[in-house]
């Protein structure tokens, strides 16, 4: 073999080396962003992302992001208020504890004057039983013109035996507030009184407390369209084994749910609330939110989350940093409200948000723009924290407009936990049965949630519901 032949040889094997070379290095980088995926997904939970809390692995240790104090006893913590039964000025029943005869001689104590009187009580609920009251209609005629004379039934009172207004009342709170289904509410009240009640009927129950409330739900819409601030988010529901979508509106006064078989536009527009408000929304960037002309604002415990797994998954100086100024504007908020203050100073908010800037311009420098030009028209994909980025600095007003606007909160927990009863009953009864079962329930609940917002008596205002006297919050 020449020299010219050996140098060709040469030359094809290095070809082949580089040509080998290129393709380890590509399947190399397959493998570390597959590898960089897998982690991802491993290490994703609550904690780090918007999965719920049902899905972390309950044997996995969290890193707490609170400092625990070592020094900190058990139980109720000093300066809290208690709650702690105490003695009532006004008792029900008083039953008198006297001696009759001396312990030591015998002697009759009947008349002898009380010295002094110590007490103690009990707080205990009277024995549950099933009252049934009569109403009997006497018809009598009058003797000198011969009238026949019948006095009205009390109003609601339309069949011959018929449920009362606790029991239904008891029954609607049951089922839409504990949770409790059909069937075991029926098994209660049968413990209780031995009486029996079918599932049919407690759902006509239910009903007719639905149909009594559509007034409510009515002027509920109108006075959160007049709010300054309101909550929205939505989350999945199984209804007949198929997915559905229960949507949120709520206020500090005001809880407003729907069930939707879509999740996205056509369910907003149903609402009736989104496409015509005009004060600041607060929600979890979700684009099918962002198109109406309201204001935004994003819930800074989602970013948090979000900066969480970046700081895991790719450690980042940015993501600890912005994670920490975010917590520090929120916590200087507080300690403004505590002084009674009702905003920032200008030179803070220049100062924050100056911070906001300097990390977000820093933080380019761990994303390097792509040497190859993409062949395709579309958006070259990016890594989440890249994208966690872009949406930081193009939606930087929304993200901080808490810091400017007291009104608003740093979060959107509101709207999550008034959502999160849902996830409850879902995990209690499997699913809803039926569409119709789902906008009972949703409905009720509703009311309820409202109720409680406004330190109403709810067995109180579900009685006069059955009135058609519903309670309803109005903004001032």
């Amino acid at each position: 073999m020449n020299q010219d032949e050996m140098l060709k040889n040469i030359l094809l094997e290095l070809e082949e080396l580089r040509k080998e070379n290129k393709e380890l290095r590509e399947e190399n980088k397959l493998l570390k962003e597959e590898n960089k995926k897998l982690k991802e997904q491993v290490n994703k939970d609550s904690s780090n992302s918007s999965k719920p809390p049902s899905t972390d692995n309950k044997f996995k240790e969290k890193a707490s992001s609170k400092a625990k104090d070592k020094n900190k006893k058990r139980g109720g913590q000093k300066g809290r208020k208690g709650s702690n039964l105490k003695k009532s000025d006004k008792p029900d029943k008083i039953e008198i504890l006297e001696s009759t005869t001396c312990i030591n001689c015998k002697n009759n104590l009947e008349e002898v004057e009380v010295k002094s009187v110590s007490s103690k009580q009990v707080f205990d609920i009277p024995k549950v039983e099933m009252e049934v009251t009569e109403f009997q209609q006497h018809s009598k005629v009058c003797p000198c013109c011969k009238t026949v004379n019948k006095p009205e039934f009390p109003v609601g009172l339309n069949s011959y035996v018929q449920y009362g207004e606790n029991i239904k009342t008891f029954i609607a709170y049951l089922n839409t507030y504990q949770m409790v289904p059909y069937e075991r509410i029926g098994e209660l009240v049968e413990d209780f009184t031995s009486h029996k009640m079918s599932s049919g009927t407690i759902y006509n129950i239910l009903e007719s407390f639905y149909d009594k409330m559509d007034v409510f739900e009515e002027r509920s819409k109108e006075e959160l369209l007049k709010s300054e601030v309101i909550h929205v988010d939505e989350t999945g529901t199984k209804v007949g084994g198929k997915l559905h979508w229960s949507h949120v509106i709520s206020t500090s006064i005001l809880t407003y749910y729907m069930i939707h078989e879509k999740r996205g536009g056509e369910a907003i527009e149903d609402m009736e609330i989104l496409p015509t408000f005009e004060g600041i929304a607060v929600h979890d960037h979700w684009k099918a939110y962002n198109k109406y002309e309201c204001e935004h604002s994003f819930c800074n415990a989602h970013i948090l989350r979000e900066l969480n797994g970046v700081i895991e998954n790719e450690n980042v100086v940015w993501a600890s940093d912005m994670h920490k100024l975010l917590t520090r504007m929120n916590d200087y908020l507080y300690s403004l409200k505590e002084k009674g203050k009702t905003s920032p100073s200008k030179g803070k908010i220049k100062q924050f948000y100056k911070q906001y800037d300097d990390i977000c311009k820093s933080a380019e420098q761990y994303y390097p723009p792509p040497i190859d030009k993409p062949k395709s028209k579309r958006k070259p994909k990016q890594s989440k924290s890249k994208n966690l980025l872009d949406r930081l600095v193009e939606y930087k007003e929304e993200t901080l407009r808490f810091f400017v606007n007291l009104l608003v909160p740093f979060t959107n927990n509101l709207a999550e936990r008034d959502l999160r009863m849902i996830k409850v009953k879902e995990k209690i009864s499997g699913c809803f049965a039926s569409f119709k079962g789902a906008e009972i329930f949703n409905r009720i609940r509703g009311f309820i949630s409202t109720m409680k917002k406004n330190n109403r008596s709810v067995l109180e205002e579900l009685g006069n519901v059955l009135k058609n006297e519903g309670y309803v919050p109005v903004f001032v």
